[in-house]
Order: C-alpha cells, then structure tokens, then sequence
C-alpha cells in the first residue's frame, strides 16, 4: 500500500512506476516492464481468419476429403454460408437437410514455424468431419457451440510452400443423438454459418481442448460496492519435449489501460501434460461496477512467461457485479431490486438465414437496447460469440442455453451430447460478466412421448444437467423454462422437474393460444401462492402481429397489428405490478425462420416486435416508451396506412408515448390534446377525408418539441352502393371472404372484412356471420403471397349479393382447397345474374390441396338490379375465399 501513498501525496508518475516495479517485484517476482499494455497479441500467438476462399458443393461428395480431389465445378463461397437461406421460404414443404461439403487451400506462412496450430470453427449446422490434407482431424456433434482441433501434425510447412487443403463435411440432418429435436419449432440451416479461424501458439500455451474455451476462466464471487477481488484459473498445456516451469501473470487494467492488479505463481508441467493454475487478484477499492445502466469492463490479461520469455496471451473481459433473486421480493443487481426486462433472440435474418455477419449479430443487441431492453434471452442455443461481446459492451443481462427442448432423445449418446453441449457452453461463455441465467431444457415437456418411463428419464437428465451447471459454474442461475398445459395434466409439477432448478421460468400465451390477456395477472398470483418459496421469470409471451392485417375491433389470433397491441399493453400492465416476479422477456425480438409453420405469413414466427428485416413495427415503440428514458413519441396506427370504410366513420388512431400531453392533427386540424399516464399510450377517434389524411402528433419535453408524422389513405364507400354513380369508378371493391380483418395485398389494395348482405350495399346470403363455415387455417397456400386472403374462406354459401349501378364489371374470385378431398368430392356452380361462370367446378381436380385459384371474369349489369352470385352445389359444399369487383364503364 506504500507506492498508493506516494502517488496520493505527490503524484510523481516516474517515481510512482519506479516504486511500483519494486515493490511487486519483491513481493511477487514481477516486472511491469516484461508485458507494457500494447505488446502485440501476433507476437505470440495469432489468429488468421479462414472466412475466404472455400469452394462448396450441396452434394455428399464421395472422397472429397482427398488431397487431389478436383473441386473446381463447385461453388465459390465466403463463410459464414448456409445452404438453406432459400429453400426453408419456399411453397415446397421441407427444405434441405442432408450432408455438404466445404473445402479450402491455405498457404504455409513463416509464422506457423515452431508453433502449435489449431483449427477453431464457431459453429457448424449440425455436425462436422473436419479433414487436413486427406487425413481426419475428428467429429464435432451439435451446430451452436464452437469447437478446437489441433492440426499441428497434418499441416504442411516446408521450403516448398506445398498448398495445405482443409475439407469439411457438413451434415444437418436431424439426428436423435444429437439435440435439438426436429420438432423444436426453428430452422436447422446447414452450413459453416460462423467464422472459422486457424489459431497458432507457442508449444507451450493456454489449454485449446477445453471444450472450444479460451483455456481461461475469469471468477468474480467477491463483490461489493466497497472492494472486489477477481480469481483467474485455467490450464497450461506443454506441447513440448520437456518439462518446463512457467511463470502465469494476471494483470487487470481499467479502460483507461491503467493497471489496477498485477498476480503471479509458478508452475512445472509435465511434457506432454496440462497443468492447472489458480489465482486471485489484489484487492480493488471501490470497483465500478457492471450493469445494464453503466456496463463497465475492466481487462484481465492472462500471460505464461519462460523466465523473461513470454510464450502465450490472452485477454478476458472482466465486469463486476453481484445479484440475488428472492422469491417474494424478484431480481436484485448490485443490491439493489432489478426488473428484468427483455426481448428473445434467435440468430437468423432475411435472406442469409443463420449465416449473419458480426456486425448485423452485433446490431442486433443495439436494437434490443435501444428498445428499452435490459434483458436478452439467446433462443434456443449458445450464440455466436460477437453476441455475447456486445451484450458485455451494451449492458444487456444474458440468460443463454443449450438446445434442449420440446423432448428429449432417449439414447445414451443423446445424454452424453446433451451434457457435453452444456459444459461446452458454460465453459465458451464464462468469462462474460453479461451472462446471469444457464438455460438446459426449455418447454421439454411439450412434446411428452408415449414410451414407458419416458418421463423420469426427462427429470434424471435434468438432474444430471443441474449437476453439471452447478458445479461448472455455482456463482450463476440454473433454470428451466415450461410451457403451459393444454389439458389438467402438469407434468412439470407431478414429475418434480420444476423442484430441480434454481429458477423456474414459464411461458405463457393467455389471449393467444388460449385463454383471455387478462388472465396473465390471476394466473402468476396464483402460482406464486402454490409456491411460495419459487424464484419464477416469465420467458416468454408474444402474439404473431402481420402489418398487412388490421381491425378496429380485433380479436385473439387475428394476427392483426392490433391484436398485437392489445396484447404486449395488456401483458407489461399486469407483470409490471408483479413485485415477486424476476422479469420478463417477449417472445421474440426479431421475427424469425420456421418452415413447418403456416401462419398468415407462412414458415415465419412473426411474433417479432421488429420484422424479418429488423425492421420496427408500430409495437416497437411501446417498449421504448414504457423503458427507455430518450423521448418517444410515435403514431403506432404507422402499419394501418390505408383503410376502407363508411363515410363519415371514425378512425382510431393510437400514439406511444413517454411524454406527458400529446396533440394529434388531421389535416393541419387539432383532434385535441390527451394526457399520457404510465400506460404510454393514447388513442383518438378521428373522422377521415376520403383520400389522403397528413396525421400529425407533438408533444414537448422541457427543453424541445417533439414531433412524428404519417397519412393515412382512407378509401370512403358510400351508404348505398346504386347512389354511387361514376364515383364508383374509382372503388376497388374487394372482400376477404369469411375474414373479420381487413387485408392490404402486395398491390396496396384494401381487402375488406366479410358481413352479411344488407339493401343498399352488399354481403353474403345462406350463412351466418358466427357458424361454422367461418374458417382461419394456419397453412401455407402455394402460388401466392397473399396466404391470408385463402387462409379464411365461406363453405356452404349459397349466394353473393352487391347492389352496384349498371355497368361493365371485372370480377375476381379466389378459391382454395382446405381439405384432403377426392377429385369430384366438392363440385359447384357459380352464376352472375342467371349466366353460369363456372360449371361443375371441381376445385380439387383442377388445382389440389392448399393451391390459389384465381378466376377472373367480365361481366354487364342492367335493369338497376345490380348483381347476384349464386352458388350452387352439385357435390360437397361451395366454398369462396375472396371476391373482388372492379367497374370498367
């Protein structure tokens, strides 16, 4: 404490390092001048990037692995790459899952020359046969974690400067042995879809076959506001012919480069052999300490010298920060209570698949936190490296895990990857001050076989699992996340899964795939009083939202944009009141990849806050203005940009907001100003003008006004269709048949909500609104991208009634078929005022299953008695999906 006394009193910096070098020198044997804070990393060990220059093949290419294989007709390709970006987005079901290849030359360089050198991929889909100049490296099994193989003895380095050629085969087959299950509802895009790198060391270096880790492991169990201390532990592996001692340095630095802490130990290992080491740093006085509000790092630099020599360095992240979770009380950081807040991730992006650059990874987390997010759940695998980082950097607390979900493989190799996956996890990502939660099964019982024992072979994997964690790492969160029952049955409770974990995490899905919003509230009391003692997170929650459907009037599982609102606003008031509930996270950031899904956007989960793209929907803005503290002031009616409706029929229009008073303008005029409480939202019913509305909202902070802008087109139909005239010229009459939504088509045209036929307007005959014949299906209907126009549809209908002027008219009517059904099984007719259209229309025999039908005709209507479609059926029920009535004259 003598040199910090003397820098205090005189702050002399060339005395303070002259006292410093000796007083660590005698206390610890070290000189500060041996590794100055620049020192190159490539001066010992370095890491080229392998990314360029692989050519790939999509076939199962026998003796690819040879050195003088010819690869020249294949694909030239840059990694990341996956071979699936396309094909899971297509009508055709299914999409590629089988073995490629990937092969790759690389020059001798001079600085391989004495060193150890290694092959380390960040992730391959789903398991990889690594091969170096035709002799095989090894296997890696599971597509999320990294992995390390020492290739010193099959690269070549001579004076010849003979090409080396690496070959990887690559298979994403679903295998039994191997998580995820192929029911887990996410895409397995094949391919290497990470970096890959080759890394070269002195023989004697940090441990590189620690399960794809560092070799370094940075503890942080002593932390408070007044001191923190920081253990470094690790292994050294001597590659070389002798036993050698080594001297292991710790250094910490703040982010200014000032070093805080300098440790050191000795340690002989044995040739041939890894040695373990352990040490703890000096003490730091009043740390600044981690967390989502100032995420501050400091560096721990990790050296291994031979006397003055140094052979290896590596540098870790170090944050400090402390955290508890009470049952009653939630989540607590740094001693003080904390709601978690957050948003699921998964790794894939539109049009690239899960081969998604670093930078668009990194800008991922960005948006999360600038959303308001102080949370980031990694679904439903360890991610890419560059995510973890930025989490650090960003300030975003991390629950990651490993890909064990909706059930579980039975085998014992299952077991034994299913462990090794959670140990390569824990070890990869340990260093990261962000990660607070180790997830190892996620809704595991949501697919429950019907094997005898199946479900105690469930819970013995846990318990095997919850080990592992536990003693990988006992500083850190164990948790399960489950899934609500669909029956009376809870499996997690009667089996005991639940009792395993230190934190049990739910998803809940009330007001979409059952039950009523409000019963989110009622259901987390009651589950907190059955058990009291429960530290419990809610994980996930998310209702699809499709910017192409909207309604005034929404309801559960419309898939509008509105429903989506009503749900999150619903959701975020009730657990927010919640003080014994840790957090929460929506499901899902970003929408994402999902081939077996129909939905009204098909193969996607859209039940995103951002699109595919990232790009925001009007939810978005919700969030940052419930949990950010920038100003946010938002017209969230954004995605309902063109509406049909009756004249004079008022308009909702609803803002977000963090701002105390808002005005809305119409049209330049005021629409009034509305008082903005806790729940950042406000709405309006305003009258639109047929055409286009310049909407407008401001409010003020203390020091600016705020302001956002949009229009919306209203198109206004008249109250009697006959009174219309020439102005109906300019109508595009189109009606979603059996839909109560409106639909907005890639061509920006409004498709309106069904309804019954009253005098003056138009409608359907022989049904009612509320029976049966009224269907949503949640399939993909091939031939189009307008699937929810076919998604909804009338049966048994029997005729279609529009009291439009006399005129000539194109009409359009869209058919599909629902059901598996023989060629003759649904056979009608369709006439327009007495004249047949279709005749015997076999939709079946004509297209098949779940394929858009379009049918086009022109017709004339006179004697003012406007126009009426009957249907008839001759076999089956007549069915229609959409009608549309264009005047031409």
């Amino acid at each position: 404490m003598l040199f910090k006394k003397i820098v205090k009193d005189f702050g002399n910096i060339i005395f303070f390092i002259a006292i410093l070098s000796f007083w660590t020198f005698t206390q610890q044997g070290f000189s500060q001048e041996i590794a100055p804070l620049d020192l190159p990393q490539n001066q010992v060990r370095f890491r080229t990037s392998l990314n360029q220059g692989w050519q790939f093949t999509s076939q199962d290419a026998n003796g690819a692995e040879r050195l003088g294989f010819d690869d020249k007709l294949w694909s030239k390709i840059t990694l990341p790459h996956t071979w699936n970006a396309e094909d899971a987005f297509d009508d055709t079901p299914g999409y590629r899952q089988g073995a490629s290849w990937y092969r790759k030359t690389i020059d001798p360089d001079d600085r391989w020359r004495g060193k150890r050198l290694f092959l380390h991929f960040e992730g391959v889909m789903n398991t990889a046969d690594v091969f170096v100049n035709g002799n095989y490296v090894g296997k890696h099994a599971g597509g999320y974690s990294a992995f390390t193989f020492d290739v010193t003895d099959y690269l070549a380095f001579n004076a010849a400067k003979v090409k080396n050629t690496i070959a990887v085969r690559v298979d994403n087959t679903s295998n039994p042995d191997v998580p995820p299950s192929p029911t887990a509802d996410f895409n397995f895009y094949g391919g290497i879809y990470r970096d890959a790198w080759l890394i070269a060391t002195d023989e004697i270096h940090f441990a590189t076959d620690n399960y794809g880790s560092s070799g370094v492991f940075i503890d942080t169990s002593q932390v408070s506001q007044e001191k923190a201390v920081a253990g470094c532990r690790g292994g050294i592996a001597n590659d070389s012919r002798r036993d050698q001692e080594v001297i292991i340095r710790n250094l910490i630095f703040d982010t200014g480069g000032k070093m805080l802490s300098a440790t050191e130990s000795k340690l002989t290992v044995a040739a041939g052999k890894t040695g373990n080491f352990a040490q703890t740093s000096q003490e730091i006085k009043q740390p600044n300490l981690w967390s989502p509000g100032a995420p501050y790092l400091y560096k721990v630099r990790t050296e291994i010298f031979d006397g003055e020599r140094l052979l290896d360095s590596i540098e870790s992240p170090l944050g400090f920060r402390w955290f508890s979770f009470d049952a009653d009380k939630g989540f607590f950081l740094n001693g003080k209570p904390f709601k978690l807040v957050g948003a699921t991730r998964h790794q894939d992006f539109q049009n690239l698949g899960n081969a998604v650059p670093n930078e668009l990874q990194i800008k991922d987390l960005e948006i999360i936190k600038q959303t308001g997010m102080n949370w980031v759940l990694l679904a439903h695998y360890p991610h890419d490296p560059e995510v973890l980082n930025a989490a650090d950097r960003l300030g975003l607390i991390v629950w990651e895990e490993i890909p064990i979900l909706r059930q579980i493989g039975t085998s014992p190799a299952y077991t034994e990857n299913a462990k090794r996956m959670l140990v390569e996890m824990i070890r990869q990502h340990y260093n990261h001050p962000s990660v607070v939660f180790w997830c190892y099964m996620n809704e595991i019982l949501l697919r429950t076989r019907q094997e005898a024992g199946y479900v105690q072979k469930t819970v013995e994997l846990a318990r095997q699992l919850e080990e592992i964690a536990r003693r990988e790492d006992p500083n850190r969160l164990t948790v399960i996340a489950t899934n609500r029952a669909y029956d009376k049955t809870d499996f997690y409770e009667e089996s005991g899964l639940t009792e395993i974990p230190q934190v049990v995490a739910l998803h809940l899905y009330y007001g979409w795939y059952y039950g009523k919003t409000e019963e989110v509230g009622s259901f987390l009391d009651d589950y907190h009083r059955r058990h009291p003692s429960r530290r419990i997170l809610v994980s996930e929650y998310g209702a699809d939202g499709d910017s192409r459907l909207h309604s005034a009037n929404p309801s559960i599982r419309d898939y509008t944009t509105e429903w989506a609102q009503k749900f999150h606003e619903s959701y975020i008031e009730q657990m927010e009141k919640r003080v014994y509930l840790g957090g929460f996270g929506v499901w899902n950031a970003f929408d994402f990849g999902a081939e077996a899904r129909g939905e009204s956007v098909p193969h996607l989960n859209q039940k995103g806050l951002y699109t595919f793209d990232r790009k925001p929907k009007d939810v978005a803005f919700y969030y940052a203005a419930k949990f950010t503290f920038a100003p946010v002031l938002h017209i969230a009616s954004r995605e309902w940009n063109k509406r049909v409706g009756a004249a004079g029929e008022k308009q909702i229009v609803k803002v977000y907001t963090n701002l105390p008073e808002a005005e809305l303008f119409v049209g330049g005029k005021s629409a009034g100003k509305k008082k903005v409480d806790a729940t950042r939202v406000a709405v309006w019913e305003v009258a639109l003008q047929s055409g286009n509305n310049a909407i407008t909202v401001s409010g003020q902070t203390l020091t600016q006004k705020i302001v956002d802008k949009t229009d919306i087109v209203f198109v206004s139909l008249p109250e009697n269709l006959k009174n219309a005239g020439a102005a109906f010229l300019d109508l595009d009459l189109a009606i979603d048949v059996g839909a109560k939504t409106q639909f907005i088509d890639r061509t920006e045209a409004v498709w309106q909500s069904d309804k019954t036929y009253e005098t003056g307007g138009w409608g359907y005959i022989g049904v009612e609104l509320d029976d049966k014949s009224e269907i949503r299906i949640a399939r993909n209907v091939s031939g189009t991208a307008d699937d929810p126009l076919y998604q909804t549809y009338r049966q048994s209908l029997t005729a279609y009634r529009f009291d439009i002027p006399d005129g000539e008219y194109e009409i359009e009517f869209l058919f599909v078929e629902p059901s598996v059904i023989k060629d003759g099984g649904r056979v009608f007719n369709v006439a327009a005022n007495g004249v047949n259209l279709l005749k015997n229309f076999d939709l079946n025999k004509e297209a098949g299953l779940l394929k858009a039908v379009v049918k086009t005709f022109k017709i004339r209507t006179d004697g003012s008695k406007g126009l009426l479609l009957d249907f008839q059926a001759v076999k089956g029920e007549t069915i229609l999906s959409g009608v549309r009535l264009r005047r031409l004259k």
